[in-house]
């Protein structure tokens, strides 16, 4: 998936993307990270074509995004939803189910079959009956992946993924992850966490201001002086035992 020029601008707002470029590479776990307002959730419904691209294109497999059809897109970018209160009443079977819609006629059942194969995938197949309100934030996160996973996507997408979450299950999702982009799934997200984005991603973008600073491996970027100046905070990095580098904000001096 590659972003040529693409511009956005939101209505009667200053924010927006400006002419980025770049590569999401193929099979593996892409994190966009930057300060908050930077324009990382609005790339992202950009390559799910949540939003229309203003100027520029957005290409998946050598054709412009804007070729594909509705049901054909779906069939190759998932996006991992959030928590609706739509789906409260359903089953977590029935939920997934609705991942495996645009391989199916609008009237016709998806069988429960079907979607075993990803419930298992998630650890969900003891889950299935459950209702989705009934479970933790960790599975019901579980849930949501699975139902992209069910639409078989060549693209996964997943905003904030770990939002809500406790230490234990972000770890999970960020394993779970890597093993899928090993499968050749192409991953892409948007972290917070800095630290979390730099040890279980391949490659990063480096946003802000709705313009790509700039992309690469996480060794390659792992830089104090590049860090400061994306997120505008003093920035260093420290060497942890057992763990390595790791990305500290540096409170500033406060003047007396």
């Amino acid at each position: 998936m590659e972003c040529q020029h693409v511009s956005y601008q939101y209505p009667r707002q200053a924010a927006g993307i400006t002419d980025v470029t770049g590569t999401f590479p193929s099979g593996q776990v892409t994190t966009i990270i930057g300060p908050n307002g930077a324009g990382k959730s609005t790339l992202l419904k950009l390559l799910a074509r949540q939003l229309p691209i203003a100027a520029g294109q957005i290409t998946l497999a050598g054709q412009s995004l804007n070729n594909y059809t509705t049901k054909a897109l779906a069939q190759r970018v998932a996006m991992v939803t959030q928590r609706h209160q739509l789906y409260d009443d359903m089953t977590v079977s029935e939920v997934v189910q609705t991942g495996r819609l645009p391989y199916h006629s609008l009237l016709q059942t998806v069988p429960a079959a079907e979607v075993a194969p990803y419930l298992a995938t998630t650890g969900l197949t003891p889950l299935a009956d459950e209702h989705v309100q009934n479970l933790s934030g960790g599975q019901q996160q579980r849930v949501w992946l699975a139902a992209a996973l069910a639409q078989e996507p060549a693209v996964l997408l997943l905003d904030e993924p770990t939002t809500y979450l406790d230490v234990h299950y972000q770890q999970d999702l960020m394993q779970q992850l890597r093993r899928l982009a090993a499968t050749g799934i192409t991953v892409i997200q948007v972290l917070h966490d800095i630290n979390q984005a730099f040890r279980f991603s391949d490659w990063l973008w480096l946003v802000k201001q709705g313009r790509l600073v700039t992309q690469g491996r996480p060794a390659d970027l792992r830089q104090a002086n590049l860090l400061a100046e994306t997120f505008q905070t003093p920035i260093e990095i420290v060497d942890v035992p057992r763990l390595g580098p790791y990305i500290v904000q540096v409170p500033e001096a406060s003047e007396n």
